[in-house]
């Protein structure tokens, strides 16, 4: 009897077992995002020991943030791996987009929120103020020489 209650309870604790050894996607800090075009690192864990090919996919909170594609990655087994999800920068501000792992079409664990700081113009207004720097340094320069060349001139 105590074999047959010890077999019983080691088939109960199996598929419990057996569930626990599913990939996950590791919670990471808040992203921040400085461009219209970018890609969100989203890294997935692989705690089993085969290959495994899953499906990252992510739903925006709001319309500042569009998600254009889900990533398709490969995790070597016992590993981890980052996937890249491409976005789009609609309007500045706080963004949340769940993630996901999709095996096929079943999700696998749980959906992790994932917060995303908006701020698309940044780069634009740094490249502006790159390019005004450079005018600036430019035009006195020339200003520099030539006022240097007339006084040589006139002596």
């Amino acid at each position: 009897m105590k074999r047959f209650l010890a077999l019983l309870a080691a088939l109960l604790l199996i598929p419990s077992a057996a569930l626990a050894l599913e990939p996950s996607i590791v919670p990471g800090s808040n992203v921040n995002v400085v461009a219209r075009d970018a890609r969100i690192p989203v890294t997935v864990t692989n705690p089993t020991n085969q290959d495994l090919e899953v499906t990252v996919t992510a739903i925006s909170n709001s319309f500042r943030l569009e998600i254009l594609e889900p990533a398709v990655l490969v995790i070597p087994a016992q590993s981890s791996a980052v996937a890249e999800l491409p976005i789009k920068a609609i309007a500045n501000g706080p963004v949340q987009i769940s993630v996901s792992l999709n095996m096929g079409d079943v999700q696998v664990g749980d959906s992790v929120l994932v917060d995303v700081n908006v701020n698309y113009d940044v780069e634009l207004f740094l490249l502006v103020s790159f390019g005004v720097a450079m005018f600036a340094l430019i035009v006195v320069g020339v200003f520099r020489t030539t006022s240097k060349l007339r006084k040589k001139s006139s002596e």
